[in-house]
């Protein structure tokens, strides 16, 4: 069957689904995005248009039946009504069927379990919201999806927190490899967006990954040839209202990044990402590094460094390195440090911060050195000259947590906080660990499903930032504990 349509009735996303449809090698396409991003309407598009091709049938699935009726089946009507299928498809409870081939699209909810079970005959498997599923429904549908050629898996979602089990277990697990973000297509607007969209493949070459914004919406910010598409100035408005108020709900649904889900109960209360994060490069002068010793998730190892503004000093961390498995020890995670060190020319003095506890001897090492030990010796190996400044005792967490609160509020004359907006770790850290009863730092444990290995996955960026900007501001927090002890009686 030959159809034509205006290539003006598509946003660039449609260009790259298409052929990853007709792909036999792809079997995962997944599509991740903010809202009014079309992803769910692309995903309608490009299905309801290749199936009436190719006489094949898709199966969509929400988490729970009563969400369909109202989302992702009105979304295949509209693009149905948008592309002038009307004579083509014949839309029933729960079923699209078409009236030229046998191809169809059902609709089904998994909080009835059995409804994963039969999808052996679709070729399409369409999980729409894909965040609100658990990890065994997608577990059992990967299972049963067989048996046919060219058989494929469709997922969106909202990126709605950095801790999804599909991010944590599935996606972050493969490795990716960024791909064009353009395609050859019948018009010139086949491009995503390069600043905020991605498109990358796995490793295996069996999945392509894309995120989209509004921003690749021509039904929101207009066709770029100035004919057709519409620029929808109360959805711009609300997101600029976003940008200035909520700025996490800003990145997860017009930026399209992992977002962390704010509780109320968070230890650095006054950390804002939209005035506290910025893009920030490394200035000359000095080098602070601070660490935190933790061996899992990873040794923590943040870069600081003091720049002079108006209002007096900025404290700015300028980067951030992970030093994950197995680069989890010592002279490992020096290694990482100068070899960031490296890439940017740096030979100048480092300033070395972090967990007290480290400093201690180790019984196991045959020279018994420490942690710092360690880590100095082979900065100081590469050719750099290193001073010492982690202090002899850790400071108390919830005064200096209040101390840096202090700080982002503008309550501590003289001195500002600033995070380098590729600090991604960091910022995710900032944002997510709580406060426990007492004010200290609520650490929840977890433990890896592999490995068996139980740990703190936050608050380690939360504490090499208070070490360092404790023992650096050592004379105004001392000022500050006295003023505190004065009034309140600690």
């Amino acid at each position: 069957m030959r159809l034509i349509f205006n290539p003006r009735l598509f946003n660039p996303l449609h260009w790259h689904i298409m052929p990853l449809l007709r792909d036999p090698k792809i079997r995962y396409i997944y599509i991740e995005g903010g809202s009014s991003a079309g992803k769910t309407g692309e995903v309608c598009n490009a299905l309801l248009i290749d199936q009436l091709g190719h006489c094949y049938s898709t199966m969509v699935f929400r988490r729970f039946h009563v969400h369909i009726k109202d989302s992702v089946y009105s979304s295949f009507k509209l693009a149905m009504n948008r592309l002038e299928l009307g004579k083509l498809y014949k839309p029933q409870e729960d079923l699209f069927k078409s009236l030229v081939n046998d191809a169809r699209v059902r609709f089904r909810g998994l909080d009835d379990e059995e409804n994963v079970k039969g999808i052996e005959d679709f070729n399409v498997v369409y999980n729409n919201e894909w965040n609100q599923f658990t990890e065994n429904q997608w577990d059992q549908q990967r299972k049963r999806l067989r048996g046919r050629p060219n058989q494929k898996f469709i997922c969106d979602w909202n990126p709605v927190s950095a801790k999804l089990w599909l991010y944590e277990n599935w996606l972050d697990k493969d490795e990716w490899i960024d791909l064009p973000l353009t395609v050859p297509a019948p018009t010139k607007y086949s491009s995503l967006n390069p600043d905020f969209a991605f498109k990358r493949i796995n490793r295996k070459g069996d999945s392509v990954w894309m995120k989209v914004t509004y921003r690749d919406n021509f039904w929101v910010v207009g066709h770029p040839s100035g004919k057709g598409g519409y620029v929808d100035v109360h959805t711009l408005e609300d997101f600029e209202r976003d940008r200035i108020n909520k700025p996490n709900l800003y990145r997860v649904y017009a930026n399209g990044e992992r977002g962390i889900m704010r509780t109320g109960g968070e230890f650095w209360k006054q950390f804002d990402e939209m005035k506290h994060v910025r893009p920030l490069k490394v200035e000359q002068g000095a080098l602070h590094i601070s660490l935190d010793e933790n061996v899992n998730p990873y040794v923590t190892v943040g870069v600081w460094q003091f720049a002079s503004v108006i209002a007096g000093r900025e404290v700015r961390q300028v980067h951030e390195i992970p030093c994950r498995t197995p680069d989890n020890n010592a002279p490992k995670a020096a290694g990482q440090l100068i070899k960031w060190l490296s890439s940017i020319g740096y030979d100048d003095i480092l300033f070395i911060y972090g967990d007290p506890s480290a400093r201690r001897k180790s019984t196991v090492d045959e020279n018994s050195s420490s942690f710092y030990d360690k880590f100095i010796e082979v900065l100081t190996k590469a050719g750099f000259k290193v001073v010492n400044r982690v202090a002899k005792s850790a400071p108390e967490v919830a005064l200096s947590g209040a101390f840096i609160n202090d700080i982002y509020e503008g309550l501590i004359p003289g001195y500002t906080i600033v995070i380098g907006d590729h600090c991604k770790i960091s910022i995710d850290d900032y944002c997510t660990v709580q406060e426990d009863k007492d004010g200290t730092m609520l650490k929840v444990k977890e433990k890896d499903k592999q490995t068996g290995v139980t740990y703190e996955p936050h608050g380690h960026y939360s504490d090499q930032k208070r070490y360092f900007i404790i023992k650096v501001l050592e004379t105004e927090f001392n000022q500050y504990k006295a003023r505190r002890k004065k009034y309140f009686g600690v």
